[in-house]
C-alpha cells in the first residue's frame, strides 16, 4: 500500500482523537471527562464510537439514545486530518521532517474548528502544539541535514506574529491575540521552505478572509459590523502555500 495512503488511514484514527479534543477545547472540559462519551452528546460511549465515521455513517446521527446530532465540525474532522496527512506524505515523501509537518495539520485541525465554533484559538493547544512543534522541525532537520534553515524559519515566524500583532492592536476583535500567537507556528512551518512561503500565507489568509466576508456580505449572512474567524484562513493559506512549495520544490528536504 502507498505510504500515503497508509496516512490517510492512519489520520482518520488521529481524527478520531482530534474530535475528543476540540470537543472537550469548544466545552472547555478535561480531556479525559469526554473521552467516555459519545462525540456532541453525553450518552455512554459503545465500542462502535470509537471507530472512525462508523459513530456517525449509516443512522448513527443523531444518537439513537438522546438525539442529539453531532454537527459538521465533529463530522469533519476525521476525514479533514484523514486527507491533509495522506496529502502531506503524497507531496513531501518520506522525510525526518515530515513528523512535524504532520503535527502541525493535526494541531491546525483542532484550533480551526475551535475557532469557527466559538471564535478563540486555546492557548491549551497552541501554546504545547507550537512547542512540540518547534522540536519536531528542529530534530528532523537535523536529521535531513538543513538545520542552517531553521533560524530563518523562527525569524520568519515572529515576523509573522509582529505584522499581525499591529492591525491586533488598532482594530476591535478583527484579529485577536490567538490570531497573533497562531502565527508564530505558521510563519515557522511556512518560512521553513522561505521567507516567500510565509508571505504567500499572509496574503493567501487575507485573500480568503476578504472572499469569503464579501460572499457572505452579498448573501447578508453577515453584517458590516460582524467578525469573521480569521484563524482558519491563516490555516487555508498556510497549507495552501506550504504545498505550492512541495510542489515547486523536491520535497520537505
Amino acid at each position: 500500500m502507498p505510504l500515503y495512503l497508509v496516512a490517510g488511514l492512519v489520520g482518520l484514527f488521529a481524527g478520531r482523537f482530534l474530535v475528543t479534543l476540540t470537543r472537550a477545547e469548544l466545552e472547555r472540559a478535561p480531556v479525559r471527562s469526554v473521552i467516555a462519551c459519545r462525540p456532541a452528546c453525553d450518552c455512554p460511549a459503545r465500542p462502535a464510537d470509537h471507530v472512525p465515521l462508523l459513530w456517525w455513517m449509516g443512522g448513527g446521527d443523531p444518537c439513537s439514545r438522546c438525539h442529539r446530532s453531532a454537527g459538521a465540525i465533529y463530522r469533519l474532522a476525521e476525514p479533514v486530518t484523514a486527507v491533509a496527512w495522506a496529502g502531506t506524505v503524497w507531496l513531501a515523501g518520506p522525510r525526518w521532517t515530515l513528523a512535524a509537518f504532520l503535527w502541525m495539520v493535526a494541531m491546525t485541525v483542532v484550533l480551526s474548528f475551535v475557532d469557527l465554533r466559538s471564535y478563540r484559538l486555546p492557548n491549551r493547544v497552541l501554546v504545547p502544539g507550537t512547542a512540540v512543534g518547534l522540536a519536531l522541525l528542529a530534530g528532523g532537520a537535523i536529521a535531513d541535514g538543513r538545520i542552517g534553515d531553521v533560524p530563518e524559519a523562527l525569524a520568519t515566524g515572529l515576523g509573522y506574529s509582529v505584522v499581525l500583532l499591529i492591525p491586533a492592536l488598532l482594530t476591535r476583535g478583527a484579529i485577536g491575540m490567538g490570531d497573533v500567537k497562531l502565527a508564530f507556528p505558521l510563519g515557522l512551518f511556512a518560512g521553513y521552505h522561505g521567507w516567500e512561503t510565509a508571505v504567500a500565507a499572509l496574503v493567501g489568509a487575507f485573500l480568503a478572509a476578504g472572499a469569503v466576508g464579501v460572499l457572505l456580505l452579498a448573501l447578508r449572512r453577515i453584517t458590516r459590523h460582524d467578525h469573521l474567524p480569521f484563524g482558519p484562513f491563516m490555516v487555508a493559506g498556510a497549507w495552501f502555500a506550504i504545498a505550492r512549495a512541495l510542489v515547486g520544490g523536491a520535497g520537505i528536504t
